[in-house]
């Protein structure tokens, strides 16, 4: 018998909007096969499509040092990904981060295993962010990611410390003034951090890689001796 939620929010393909029977979960037969999945070359540092497959490094990784170990991504940050993750963080569509938490198992299961990452951070949102939307989308993938591996999930471990402008439209330099300084660790998890060999950060959307490069150096300063990622989209170098 359907229940009440299933009936106010049937399940949907998020990608094309299409509605799911009741047993189907993820997303549907023809969007799976277009789905723009991120393959080689790519960047060895953050897992970015790359046109030329000599080349080690994306155009924004090549031209400086990170404090991240490695990273990676699932898919091509297209119109239509661009369109799923929007339904996702600001239609609340909560099965399709289910969706997105089992494709990182799926996907990246294997790069997992070889991070083996002591526990699992979130990138934060501001909380009068979180408070509007009702909640965070890394959070809740990362919570699909750590129930399935058994790794602990520190949803609050880093917070953000401040409001900052959307990345989206600025520059590098616009970008990494507006991130400066704008997560810092919670007092609370500094001596479980203090003792982590390697973290795991998740978040949505990777384009230059400012806003992971801030949580990363938070993280380092608090101990962390590696930190790895996995982002659902990418940008593209191709």
């Amino acid at each position: 018998m359907w229940n009440v939620l299933e009936l106010l929010f049937p399940a949907k393909c998020p990608v094309c909007g299409a509605l799911l029977g009741r047993d189907r979960q993820g997303v549907c037969d023809g969007c799976r096969s277009r789905l723009p999945e991120v393959t080689e070359p790519s960047c060895r540092r953050c897992g970015k499509p790359i046109a030329d497959e000599e080349e080690e490094y994306c155009m924004d990784c090549g031209k400086r040092d990170s404090i991240l170990e490695q990273g990676t991504a699932l898919w091509v940050y297209t119109d239509a990904m661009r369109r799923a993750m929007a339904d996702f963080k600001y239609q609340g569509c909560l099965p399709d981060g289910d969706f997105y938490g089992q494709e990182i198992l799926r996907k990246r299961g294997g790069l997992l295993y070889c991070w083996n990452p002591d526990c699992i951070v979130p990138v934060p949102l501001y909380w009068r962010r979180r408070w509007f939307r009702g909640f965070n989308q890394a959070a809740y993938v990362a919570g699909v990611v750590g129930r399935h591996t058994g790794i602990p999930v520190l949803e609050d471990a880093l917070l953000r410390t401040r409001s900052t402008r959307p990345q989206k439209g600025l520059n590098d330099r616009e970008r990494k003034e507006n991130i400066k300084d704008a997560f810092a660790v919670n007092p609370r998890w500094l001596e479980r951090l203090s003792i982590c060999r390697s973290i795991l950060l998740i978040d949505d959307i990777y384009t230059t890689g400012a806003t992971l490069e801030a949580c990363g150096t938070a993280l380092r300063n608090a101990g962390v001796e590696k930190i790895y990622f996995i982002c659902l989209c990418t940008g593209s170098d191709c």
